[in-house]
């Protein structure tokens, strides 16, 4: 009677066991979706199903794009030059730890696949006129500080540009409507399309 038990019994305790220690392993995982606690989970599985794609890019630029959603390029120009905010002015650096005017220009435009020269003059020729009216994010401004076209920056928007300046010996946030550079505005080049 004990090995009928036994044997008969067996499978079922066998099933019991096998449920319980399943139900204890086995998870339903979403690929963004945590459950806030850490265990370590062997899978073994031949059918994951998931109703989300997940790409990662290869390439830094790429991932950089995608992080910044349908931004134009004239936008990522922009928060790009923020970046630099501060770094010391130096006459004919060209970045990253220090800046002239056209070094700056020259060094964020790069970074977007657009070859300015290191030189406020040719990066006035560059590009096309805009007037002061119609200024877009991503615009170089121009303005005669010591001579014809002596210093440029990017226009942010709101009336504001960025650039390295030399009074103030680093790249700052200034304003288009202060008297200093309201009376020395020259031009204005949009380079992106």
């Amino acid at each position: 009677m004990k090995c009928f038990i036994r044997k008969t019994m067996m499978p079922t305790v066998f099933l019991i066991a096998f449920g319980f220690i399943m139900s204890i392993s086995c998870y339903e995982a979403k690929a963004d979706v945590g459950n806030g606690a850490t265990h370590s989970v062997n899978v073994r599985s031949t059918k994951l199903e998931s109703n989300r794609i997940i790409k990662v890019p290869k390439k830094q630029s790429e991932r950089e794009k995608l992080s910044r959603g349908s931004s134009s390029v004239s936008n990522r120009v922009v928060e790009y030059s923020y970046k630099f905010l501060g770094r010391p002015y130096v006459w004919a650096a060209s970045g990253p730890s220090s800046f002239d005017c056209s070094g700056f220009t020259s060094y964020v435009y790069r970074k977007f696949g657009y070859s300015l020269p290191h030189y406020t003059g040719y990066q006035v020729q560059m590009g096309k006129s805009v007037s002061k009216s119609k200024l877009k994010t991503g615009d170089l401004v121009f303005f005669n500080t010591s001579g014809s076209n002596s210093h440029v920056g990017i226009y942010i928007g709101n009336g504001n540009f960025i650039h390295a300046s030399s009074g103030k010996r680093k790249v700052i946030v200034s304003d288009l409507s202060q008297s200093y550079y309201k009376s020395r505005y020259s031009a204005a080049r949009r380079i992106i399309k």
